[in-house]
């Protein structure tokens, strides 16, 4: 899976910035002009953001190859993961809820864990994944789904992770605060969703080019810096 060089907790890393619940070609195309490294499409029916047949399609012809399509998954086997990668040419998959961990060494291809923290101490102490970059994202509120809940992570604890492993870090991610998440967490990679939207579901399309312009030059700051 590709990234920009530069930045990467001032290491030289390559570095993600990924837009997610995309499904639409316009958006798809507006974010990869801007810069992002990663589109992720949602696959999980119950979800506002969730792709149809057709959406993923469209959303795949429009990155065009220029950045990775990350297929997202709530609680999936493995058989679901391997079929969309193989229909949609997907370069990952995410993986959130109640999962096996054998699923990371069984699908065809590399899968991104996503977890759901509430405190420093979860954080801390939750069973990581062997092998696998990891999304740190906030938990959600009974009844929701895992992912795109627009509320922020603590950023001193997610940069204590962030020191330890590379994290994507999530979580109420937008245009105005991405930076400064950036410079606090120095993560590998950065993912917004729920706050590039006025209608839920729906991209806003100058919301998603802003953030990924902030995130990139959120990144290039923090090269600089060394």
């Amino acid at each position: 899976m590709r990234g920009h060089g530069g930045g990467g907790a001032g290491s030289g890393a390559a570095v993600i910035v990924k837009v997610c619940g995309v499904r639409t070609a316009e958006v798809a195309e507006i974010a990869v002009d801007a810069g992002a490294d990663w589109i992720g499409i949602v696959f999980e029916p119950r979800s506002p953001r969730h792709a149809s047949d057709s959406d993923a399609r469209a959303v795949v012809a429009a990155t065009r190859g220029r950045a990775d399509v990350i297929g997202v998954f709530v609680e999936p086997n493995v058989d679901e993961c391997d079929q969309a990668a193989a229909r949609y040419g997907l370069a990952g998959v995410q993986v959130h809820g109640s999962v096996d961990v054998t699923l990371a060494g069984a699908c065809a291809v590399p899968v991104i864990r996503g977890y759901n923290v509430s405190d420093e101490r979860d954080a801390l102490t939750i069973q990581w994944w062997p092998d696998c970059l990891v999304l740190l994202d906030a938990v959600p509120v009974t009844g929701e789904l895992p992912g795109g809940t627009g509320r922020r992570l603590d950023r001193m604890w997610a940069a204590e992770v962030a020191r330890h492993r590379p994290i994507v870090l999530a979580g109420g991610l937008g245009a105005d605060d991405v930076a400064a998440a950036i410079a606090a967490v120095r993560p590998y990679g950065v993912d917004a969703s729920s706050r590039l939207e006025h209608v839920r579901g729906e991209k806003d399309p100058g919301l998603v080019h802003a953030y990924v312009h902030a995130a990139r030059a959120g990144f290039a700051a923090l090269d600089g810096d060394g």
